[in-house]
């Protein structure tokens, strides 16, 4: 068995969270209490445990995806375990990695901790920094203004400039089952007021 990670939930194919086709991955809980968060009401939930290799045995077999993104929560309270699954997931196969953070690269870099260091250096693009709802501009990909796109291997610099500067507006999906209903994406205003209006509707039919 191998480390358990505290999540929320996993998407299998999304294409709003970065390059090309991707698995996405929220774990759950986060130190940081950003005001306007997206994250609030999914941090609020008990989560779910998992094991890291049983995980990466998942993506690893996720058919016609060229990587994973991971959110949360904040995905650095939890490096170690992640660490252990994105090294699985690359035993089997090359697999590229984004990743969300409320940390600023800086304060990453600061850290003393092993665990922060390699995931660090497993990851291809880093998204930093907390959300500032007075300083959402409306910008793909990221939430605020002040949080960076930052690649950090060059794995992902030939699609950098047409996924990250030139993509005009932000894109959503909305993943539907039986007993749950998932956001994939940064949302625009109108997006999140849909979503918000269907999470409504969904409540009441239950």
């Amino acid at each position: 068995m191998g480390r358990k990670l505290n999540i929320s939930h996993y998407v299998l194919k999304t294409r709003v969270l970065g390059p090309f086709v991707r698995s996405a991955l929220w774990v759950s809980g986060c130190c940081f209490n950003c005001k306007g968060c997206l994250a609030k009401e999914m941090n609020a939930r008990a989560p779910s445990e998992a094991d890291a290799d049983g995980l990466a045995e998942i993506f690893a077999q996720a058919d016609g995806t060229e990587g994973i993104t991971i959110s949360g929560g904040e995905p650095f309270l939890q490096a170690d375990a992640l660490c252990e699954m994105i090294g699985e997931i690359r035993e089997a196969r090359d697999y590229g990695v984004i990743a969300y953070t409320g940390f600023t690269i800086e304060e990453l870099e600061g850290r003393n901790d092993a665990g922060t260091k390699r995931l660090l250096d497993s990851v291809d693009i880093l998204i930093d920094g907390r959300y500032e709802a007075g300083l959402d501009d409306g910008k793909p990909y990221r939430g605020s203004s002040n949080q960076r796109i930052l690649c950090l291997t060059e794995r992902y610099a030939d699609s950098y400039e047409e996924y990250y500067l030139k993509h005009g507006s932000r894109d959503m999906e909305i993943v539907i089952g039986r007993d749950f209903t998932y956001m994939v994406g940064v949302p625009s205003k109108a997006g999140l007021k849909a979503w918000e209006d269907l999470k409504r509707r969904r409540r009441r039919d239950v």
